[in-house]
């Protein structure tokens, strides 16, 4: 171990063989004879600051760089002085830490923190996710790392780099690594509703169904107006048949934007499912206001009128030709709902084609009756 160092510290005044010495120490540090040597190290540190050195000597004279390589170079000596740093602020006998390198690294180290999110950015660019992860968990760790202690960090792209973070992590499939910076993320308002969206999509691919509904409420709260985050809330709540929260969210969005034909075909769409058939009748009627070309609306409102014609038939407190008179008015309002409907789902037939067969049978529509009555059932 010792003429290794020996071997490492010549390389390092040298300036050869850096790469094949730093592959020497590290074989050595893998063993838990030596995994807690802190003059390996040390030694590894040093090793790295210098490969990192001689590239940027390289740059000074505008000669041509491995951009990859030195990214990784970075991030491997940073690793390496915490590494270091952990060991060397262990407390001794007494319970006192006093870290010998600690300054001295963190100083040199905080002006190229900067270079990890360069060296992020510029794997991104080659699709390279893994790689882009490990420079900026490198580039948002720092300033909470205990190797750091003491010494300002600029946190001007702080926000930026996480969601960046979370872009990467979303490449990755990685949830854990997502979830990691998302609180940051979410702090960059230009692409606040992009990471909502992306993490969403993720927790869904990971069939976290809580924390997915979590981040859509959150979505919808930041934009209520999206058309990506309260269909989604919307649609949840109705598939697991909880219409009392999917309508509250919706008089919510409605307090915000009355008027906005997609809360209000939400409220018909729910109160349809509650049978709260008065109600989603005038929804549904505001909702083709705006426009009229929606196919289920047509179909909802045709169908209440509809359904309104069969209780007039089945009131036994009224006269036949009564019962029938209100009927016939009720299939009259029923008809061009369902005609419209038809007109936009052609193929629909076996939706449509049951209610219009009976409402031209009850309106004695004789042509339009066996039109419809020669259409195959």
């Amino acid at each position: 171990m010792k003429y290794a160092i020996q071997t490492a510290r010549t390389a390092i005044k040298n300036s050869k063989d850096l790469e094949k010495n730093e592959n020497t120490i590290r074989g050595y540090l893998k063993d838990s004879l030596f995994v807690n040597n802190k003059d390996l190290h040390l030694v590894l540190f040093d090793l790295l600051k210098r490969q990192y050195e001689v590239v940027n000597e390289k740059m000074y004279k505008s000669e041509a760089i491995d951009t990859a390589a030195h990214s990784k170079v970075g991030k491997r000596m940073f690793l390496a002085a915490e590494s270091l740093d952990s060991i060397d602020a262990r407390p001794n006998s007494k319970g006192v830490s006093t870290p010998s390198y600690r300054k001295r690294h963190s100083q040199y180290l905080t002006p190229y923190r900067a270079n990890m999110l360069k060296g992020a950015i510029y794997f991104m660019s080659h699709q390279q996710w893994k790689d882009a992860w490990e420079q900026l968990d490198v580039y948002l760790s720092a300033p909470g790392n205990p190797l750091f202690t003491g010494v300002a960090q600029d946190t001007t792209h702080t926000n930026f780099a996480a969601f960046l973070a979370v872009m990467t992590a979303y490449k990755l499939n990685d949830k854990e690594k997502a979830e990691r910076y998302f609180e940051q993320a979410v702090n960059y308002k230009p692409r606040r509703e992009f990471t909502l969206r992306k993490i969403s999509e993720l927790e869904m691919s990971q069939g976290d169904t809580v924390r997915y509904v979590d981040i859509i409420t959150r979505g919808f709260r930041y934009f209520p107006q999206s058309e990506y985050f309260f269909p989604r809330l919307i649609d949840y709540y109705i598939g697991k048949g909880e219409l009392k929260p999917a309508l509250a969210f919706t008089d919510e969005a409605m307090q915000k934007d009355s008027l906005n034909p997609l809360f209000l075909y939400a409220k018909h769409n729910i109160l349809m499912y509650d049978k709260s058939y008065d109600a989603a009748l005038k929804y549904g009627k505001k909702v083709l206001l705006q426009n009229d070309s929606l196919s289920a609306p047509n179909y909802n409102i045709g169908y209440i009128y509809y359904l309104r014609a069969q209780e007039a038939l089945a009131d036994k407190d009224k006269s036949v030709r009564q019962r029938m008179k209100e009927a016939q008015k009720q299939y009259k309002k029923s008809l061009p709902y369902m005609e419209r409907y038809r007109a936009l789902e052609p193929e629909d037939i076996q939706r449509w084609r049951p209610i219009l067969y009976e409402i031209y049978l009850n309106l004695n529509m004789g042509d339009k009756f066996r039109e419809i009555n020669s259409l195959r059932k």
